[in-house]
């Protein structure tokens, strides 16, 4: 049993490799072509778009493994059936039940090889192939004074800021009320217009009095 478990193992890993191996090539292709049109500006180089094609490569294995697990395990089975090595391994004493159980044990080790890579590998590689493209690779430095903050991980020369050419800006930003001094209204207080008015009556009735005399 323990020479069908490794035909199995070895088969079945040996053909995902091949097909993840086939897929990330082609990821890879489209990743490096895409960030060639970005390649002599503010000095990025081929050399850095392939890098940076190149770390991305664990976060698509991430999304290709369900794919790549089912289509290598396919053509292995197709495989052994067409060689009629299933068939011998049957008559052998291989109950299905036991190839079932060899396929289970199988895709629980490709289950938690998804996990570590999806969870610890593509998320290290994506943030250090964006500091790769950026063209800084220090780490940032947060400075935060009680209600605002500032980053200051230098410039940024790479492509990726070409739409940002702005100053950095603040993390949080403090805004500053500022107080307007009342001024003086245009057409008067209250108390002008009404001395205005009086006025303007005491001077209609002059000129009513000096018409009647």
């Amino acid at each position: 049993m323990r020479t069908v478990r490794r035909l199995f193992y070895a088969d079945i890993t040996a053909s995902v490799a091949f097909v993840s191996l086939a897929f990330l090539a082609l990821f890879f292709f489209i990743d490096f072509v895409d960030e060639l049109r970005d390649v002599g500006e503010r000095g990025y180089t081929a050399a850095q778009a392939a890098g940076y094609a190149l770390l991305r490569a664990p976060a698509h294995l991430y999304e290709l493994m369900p794919i790549t697990v089912l289509i290598g395990t396919i053509y292995t089975l197709a495989r052994l059936a067409q060689t009629s090595q299933y068939t011998i391994l049957r008559t052998g004493g291989l109950a299905p039940a036991r190839a079932l159980w060899l396929l289970t044990s199988l895709a629980l080790v490709f289950g938690l090889f998804t996990y570590v890579v999806g969870d610890y590998v593509a998320p290290f590689s994506e943030r250090l192939g964006r500091l790769h493209r950026s063209g800084d690779l220090r780490p940032q430095r947060v400075r935060i004074h009680r209600r605002r903050g500032w980053l200051l991980p230098g410039e940024f020369s790479g492509p990726e800021q070409r739409r940002n050419r702005s100053r950095p800006s603040a993390v949080g930003t403090r805004t500053k009320s500022r107080s307007l001094a009342p001024g003086p209204s245009p057409r008067g207080s209250g108390s002008d217009r009404a001395r205005a008015s009086r006025r303007t009556r005491r001077r209609t009735r002059r000129r009513a009095r000096a018409q009647r005399g």
